[in-house]
């Protein structure tokens, strides 16, 4: 499985590293890619990243599913860019699984993603959201070919849908047992 990250200055530490981390841990390639012209890309709170690619080489053709991390990079840098959403609409078009936490839902809403589908996402930012039922109350939901957090404490509950949604429910009882210390 190949997967696909955007990182945008503002990201969520944790929602975007903690999520690579785990996938990674499965066995899964990760690649990340973002729309600043020199690869790299500065977390919320500092953390210094270099992306793999630039976001205009990214094509779902080839990858298995794409990753959404929220953050303020949602509002100051996804929520105006239309390569993003192109994007995210040609994965929902080739029925590819597609997971956003916190902010980062929306990205998917406005567009109509989640018609017929079940969602999650940080408080208030479902104001965007064209279809979909806001499900407020859960941490992580899987629905369709749809995966979403709701906020950072649930990265690793999201990272681990994932695992779970591509590779099955032993391999996350594996990863679940390795971070955990259980081995």
């Amino acid at each position: 499985m190949k997967g696909l990250i955007v990182l945008a200055n503002g990201f969520e530490d944790t929602e975007a590293i903690c999520t690579i981390d785990i996938l990674k841990r499965s066995g899964m390639t990760i690649v990340s890619a973002t729309p600043h012209e020199n690869l790299e890309v500065v977390s919320r709170y500092g953390l210094n990243v270099k992306a793999d690619i630039h976001l205009a080489e990214a094509t779902e053709k080839d990858f298995d599913f794409l990753v959404i991390p929220g953050g303020r990079a949602v509002f100051e840098v996804w929520d105006k860019n239309e390569e993003i959403s192109k994007l995210i609409k040609d994965f929902i078009g080739a029925k590819k699984l597609v997971a956003a936490i916190c902010a980062a839902p929306l990205l998917v809403g406005k567009i109509g993603g989640y018609e017929n589908e079940k969602y999650t996402c940080f408080p208030g930012c479902d104001e965007k959201v064209t279809s979909g039922k806001l499900k407020g109350c859960c941490g992580t939901i899987t629905s369709g070919n749809f995966i979403t957090g709701k906020a950072m404490y649930y990265t690793t509950d999201f990272a681990l849908a994932i695992v779970e949604k591509l590779l099955g429910k032993e391999k996350k009882k594996e990863i679940l047992r390795k971070i955990k210390g259980r081995g």
